[in-house]
């Protein structure tokens, strides 16, 4: 298993490195020149860790459009955002990437969120994303079951992205405080409860949404004979 580091931060890289070398990964850094968009493009890495506040010569934009510049591309991309807010979060998932985590993270999510990049089709990258017949539309931000439109706010939509992106693994509500809302450092609002129930009485699918008791949520891809 292949992974490149581009982080502006030394500390940040080589305690990343650190661990990941650990667990058996082959891992290669580069936290200056930023000189490694050629091996970006040639598709030489299953997970990319990108700085998502990367900025000169190549920013963290440039990188993502290096990476995708392939068809079939293999490599996923996970953002390590240590500094700015959620809204740089939220653009990092827009321009490209597939997941991003805030710094400082416990190093089992970190793992977690790589294997769980692992595990993702490659047809991920398209801007149409299926769950059953559930249909959301990343581009334009919508979302209609069996062809009829489904009226979300936009809490509700980011919160159902999140979750499909992550299908068939348990998110908790802490991770989804995170991602979602930036809520990291607050875990005692009943916000995700009240979302996931206007969720469940909007979209018509039973069982989309299951709560797993004492962990968080979870939405499964169908058995193709129940699709």
């Amino acid at each position: 298993m292949n992974i490149l580091i581009i982080e502006k931060s030394k500390t940040i890289s080589h305690i990343i490195k650190n661990t990941l070398v650990a667990y058996g990964y082959n891992v290669t850094e580069d936290t200056s020149d930023f000189n490694s968009e050629n091996l970006v493009k040639r598709d030489l890495f299953e997970i990319l860790i990108l700085d998502t506040n990367i900025n000169g010569k190549f920013t963290t934009e440039d990188l993502i459009k290096k990476a995708k510049s392939k068809k079939n591309v293999q490599s996923k991309i996970l953002g390590i955002c240590s500094i700015g807010t959620w809204k740089d979060k939220v653009n990092f998932l827009n321009i490209g990437g597939d997941d991003v985590l805030s710094y400082p993270f416990p190093i089992q999510e970190l793992l977690a969120r790589i294997q769980s990049l692992l595990r993702r089709p490659n047809s991920y990258i398209d801007s149409k994303m299926y769950l059953g017949n559930v249909l959301l539309d990343t581009t334009n931000k919508t979302v209609s079951v069996k062809e009829k439109d489904i009226e979300l706010r936009r809490k509700e939509y980011e919160l159902l992205e999140y979750l499909i992106r992550n299908k068939n693994r348990t998110v908790s509500r802490c991770e989804l405080l995170d991602h979602v809302w930036d809520y990291r450092s607050y875990t005692g609002s009943n916000t995700i409860d009240v979302h996931i129930k206007r969720l469940r009485d909007k979209i018509p699918s039973k069982g989309l949404i299951e709560t797993v008791h004492g962990q968080g949520y979870r939405v499964k891809e169908p058995k193709a004979s129940l699709a």
